[in-house]
């Protein structure tokens, strides 16, 4: 469909996955749904066929009550294996793996926040104090643990490219870091004032949903080296944002009511808002001409932009 420039768009299906989401990621023509009842539903991206239900086991606390664990983020690496964030005993967290029908812990007891692959055996691991630690799993163990800052962690992503990863936090510092040592190549603060809900990479550029109503937007050369950087201001706080994976094409959460503006992100035109989303959004996502959305409830919401994208 052609759509002008400031057109509103309603979802062209909806998904029910019966469950609240936390978040979702996209990987090898797969979309992995995160929830808050111990479980990862896994659909088929072109079709959205249901394709797999991964549980998570279930936890007893000190008073002896049963809880199924909140997940909080997957990660696939290029043999399918699916790193798993979900919650643990006493506040904790563990980090799973999931490969060939088995689910493996690889780490429990810790403040995981998120867990990210950055090579066939290794794993990048923050922690909510924003520090990161690699673990090898074929050596299962900690290769090295660093301090990135004493801003508290909330998001990270992965440039594979340029083999650099990207975090922030509360203070709105963006960090790259050479995930091999832990060494900080860049910190870029130009944009944001207050906390980063979310971060999200693809081409060359990195955006930043940001507290202070602002959407950040830096673009790099070799992952570290900035090329040049500029904001684009929400009516409402950003809480989420994402890229197509060229660098193309932005969303963010743009107003009180859930909605999501798409820009053109050589020239930040504005191309349509997506509308219909029943809560705070959480993850955004691009695949072809869809855009899928997913906010804090259970609903997985489809847009077609067919003609816009």
């Amino acid at each position: 469909m052609c759509v002008s420039a400031y057109a509103k768009v309603l979802p062209s299906r909806i998904i029910d996955t019966h469950t609240e989401i936390t978040s979702m990621q996209q990987s090898n023509e797969k979309l992995y749904v995160c929830t808050s009842q111990g479980e990862v539903q896994v659909y088929a991206l072109d079709t959205l066929k249901f394709l797999q239900r991964i549980d998570i086991p279930s936890y007893t606390d000190l008073f002896g009550f049963v809880f199924r664990p909140k997940v909080f983020n997957t990660d696939v690496n290029a043999n399918a294996e699916i790193l798993i964030v979900a919650a643990g005993v006493n506040g904790s967290r563990s980090l799973y793996v999931y490969a060939n029908e088995n689910l493996q812990v690889l780490l429990e007891g810790m403040s995981i926040a998120k867990a990210l692959w950055v090579s066939q055996t290794q794993v990048l691991v923050a922690l909510m104090s924003h520090e990161i630690l690699l673990f090898d799993t074929q050596q299962k163990k900690i290769l090295y643990q660093t301090q990135v800052t004493q801003a508290s962690f909330s998001d990270m992503v992965y440039n594979a490219h340029d083999h650099i990863v990207y975090t922030t936090g509360e203070s709105g510092v963006v960090y790259a870091i050479d995930p091999s040592n832990g060494k900080i190549l860049g910190h870029y603060d130009m944009i944001n004032k207050d906390k980063i809900f979310a971060l999200g990479f693809g081409g060359d550029s990195l955006v930043g949903a940001g507290q202070d109503k602002r959407l950040s937007i830096y673009r790099f050369q070799n992952g570290s080296k900035l090329l040049d950087s500029a904001m684009v201001r929400s009516e409402f706080l950003v809480y989420a944002a994402g890229i197509d994976t060229k660098g193309e094409y932005i969303g963010y959460m743009s107003d009180e009511n859930g909605s999501v503006q798409i820009l053109r992100a050589k020239d930040k035109k504005p191309l349509v808002v997506l509308e219909g989303i029943l809560g705070v959004v959480n993850s955004i996502i691009f695949y072809g001409t869809n855009v899928f959305v997913s906010c804090d409830d259970s609903k997985i919401y489809v847009f077609n932009l067919q003609g816009v994208l």
